[in-house]
């Protein structure tokens, strides 16, 4: 029993850190330069480490362009919704 109770927590501990360590979780940014048309974007970076990150980036190009009804948007594993798209699906997406 106890060895059952060892192979389940090394197995655990495991599974965390290996998906801490191969699953980097990267954030993508983009700035709608008008709130009310988000058909125009502009493209901030990708690859952010964190959404913090991602942020920072967005609300540093609005602060920087001087735009007056920005609005921005982070994703969390963005792909191409097809190959050469420029829309994308994220995991998730965030402000």
């Amino acid at each position: 029993m106890k060895k059952l109770i060892s192979i389940v927590v090394l197995g655990l501990a495991w599974g965390g850190i290996s998906y801490a360590f191969f699953h980097n979780d990267k954030w993508d940014g983009w700035v709608y330069p008008n709130a009310n048309n988000l058909n125009k974007y502009i493209s901030v970076g990708i690859g952010f480490k964190s959404l913090e990150d991602c942020r920072n980036a967005c609300l540093k190009k609005i602060a920087i362009s001087g735009y007056q009804n920005a609005d921005y948007e982070c994703g969390l594993n963005c792909k191409p919704s097809y190959p050469g798209a420029d829309t994308f699906i994220c995991k998730k997406t965030s402000r």
